[in-house]
């Protein structure tokens, strides 16, 4: 008898997933979303206990039908799970007047293999006790907290292998712990602040050898992108709401003074509006940054303009502290506080280094905006800017005066984003593509719809018939290659 048929069966067998090792399969099952793991354990007998073994357990609270369902779930998880073989934790709940029972959950899934950590906690009624060994991980490197409650430290932390930070509306008791936390991350590369307030910190230095990368939000009213619950997103006590509605959600002063030190920072953010001194230093190593100023409901009645002008001179100390950044990006209203003092565009730096400026408006920006141009100015080597929100240009307005350098000598793309097509946009475009000497490529992409001012409804953009107006006008097809998407 010939091997042949019983080696070609053999190449040919089919293996199933059920083929695998226990330990390969309890590795497939931790990738699923937690309840599909769980639901693994109807598959078959062997499957039943498979899923207790897995290394990843992310549990978010639904909707208010499904809290009851949702600690039922966390309970049984606690009991039956092998808990010390967590890498990552991740745990999303309102906690309401049950925080004895998170405290047990927290102590009994945290444990010292964790290696990403991710904790979000709401409507906190009573206090929250995290276990003091947490701050003692050696294997953690992603620590995610947002907890609108004090925090109480340890009087000694050491996180040697954590990467990534990310604390939002937490409160320290003291500066001292603060400074224990921000001291006790020897390897911290990320770093995301996100505060309502710092009201008992009166100063703070932050520096990592290894920081590469700085978010601060400094806004008391901040919503999470992925919660849509307002009604218990908002929930605070009634002295919190007190607090809020004070002017600079600092009881009225400017609290805390807050320098990021940081020789080998590469990227930037602040957002929000200025409610802190903040402060950096060793910046030359800097490569893009973005200022996002928000502008707060009270801001818009006369009496509170001059938070916009303190606004304005806190813009101005951070570029002069961006200025080596080669990307940089500003939005609208960072442009306006820019404008409450004249002398604040006088005595921008130069950005010497700039190549890329991207600029976020929720509406067209005209190209004579003189903030715009005092800034241009600045940027002698500048090879692309960006509009976020399309170009205008007033129609009885042939060209840009002055016209920047960078024009002239370096800018070779230029993108806009959200073109609808008017009149004074398309006037915007032309001026651009006559100025821009030695441009290469113009990028557009036109918005679908636009709102009619008139009858109060959208308006369909013929896209087609915009890239043909756009593709007649003057050097559009022969100094540039364009794109419209």
């Amino acid at each position: 008898m010939s091997l042949n048929p019983l080696i070609n069966e053999k190449k040919h067998k089919k293996h199933y997933i059920c083929d695998l090792p226990d330990p390969v399969l309890a590795l497939i099952i931790s990738s699923l979303p937690t309840k599909e793991a769980v639901r693994t354990s109807l598959l078959s007998k062997r499957w039943r206990h498979l899923w207790k073994d897995i290394s990843k357990i992310d549990l978010k609270e639904g909707g208010y039908e499904e809290i009851q369902l949702f600690r039922e779930l966390v309970s049984k998880l606690l009991v039956v799970c092998d808990c010390w073989n967590l890498t990552k934790f991740s745990f999303s709940c309102n906690v309401r007047e049950n925080a004895n029972k998170v405290n047990e959950w927290l102590c009994g899934f945290i444990n010292p293999g964790i290696e990403e950590l991710i904790i979000d906690l709401k409507m906190i009624e009573k206090p929250l006790v995290f276990p003091h060994h947490l701050f003692t991980f050696a294997r953690l490197t992603k620590f995610h907290l947002n907890m609108d409650q004090i925090l109480n430290l340890p009087s000694s932390i050491l996180l040697p292998s954590l990467r990534s930070l990310s604390l939002k509306n937490i409160i320290f008791p003291d500066s001292s712990s603060a400074h224990r936390l921000f001291s006790g991350c020897p390897s911290l590369e990320e770093l995301t602040l996100v505060y309502r307030n710092w009201m008992n910190v009166k100063a703070i230095t932050i520096s990592s050898p290894l920081l590469q990368k700085a978010v601060i939000r400094d806004w008391k009213y901040d919503d999470d992108d992925d919660d849509n619950n307002d009604d218990e997103d908002d929930y605070q006590s009634h002295e919190e709401d007190e607090e809020d509605d004070d002017i600079d959600g600092q009881n009225g002063s400017k609290c805390c003074e807050i320098v990021v030190d940081g020789a080998n920072l590469k990227s930037f953010s602040y957002g929000g509006f200025p409610g802190n001194d903040y402060s950096l230093i060793s910046t030359n190593a800097l490569i893009e940054a973005t200022i996002d100023i928000e502008s707060p409901y009270y801001c818009f009645e006369f009496d509170h303009w001059e938070l916009y002008q303190d606004a304005g001179y806190f813009v101005s100390s951070l570029l002069e502290k961006l200025s080596c950044v080669e990307r940089l990006g500003i939005t609208e209203t960072t442009f306006m506080v820019l404008s409450t003092e004249e002398s604040l565009l006088w005595n921008l730096p130069v950005f010497s280094n700039l190549v890329e400026f991207r600029i976020f408006f929720d509406y067209p920006i005209e190209l004579s905006y003189q903030p715009l141009l005092e800034i241009l100015k600045k940027t002698p080597c500048l090879q692309v800017i960006s509009f976020g929100s399309g170009v205008c240009m007033p129609i009885d307005r042939a060209n840009m005066d002055p016209l920047p350098l960078c024009f002239k000598t370096h800018l070779k793309t230029i993108k806009i984003r959200d073109c609808r097509g008017l009149q004074k946009e398309l006037h915007g475009i032309k001026i651009l593509l006559q100025s821009a000497a030695v441009l290469k490529k113009l990028h557009v992409r036109c918005r679908l719809y636009t709102f009619d001012s008139y009858s109060r409804t959208k308006v369909e953009v013929n896209t087609k018939e915009v890239f043909e107006k756009i593709a007649k006008f003057p050097q559009a097809s022969v100094d540039c290659d364009m794109e419209f998407v």
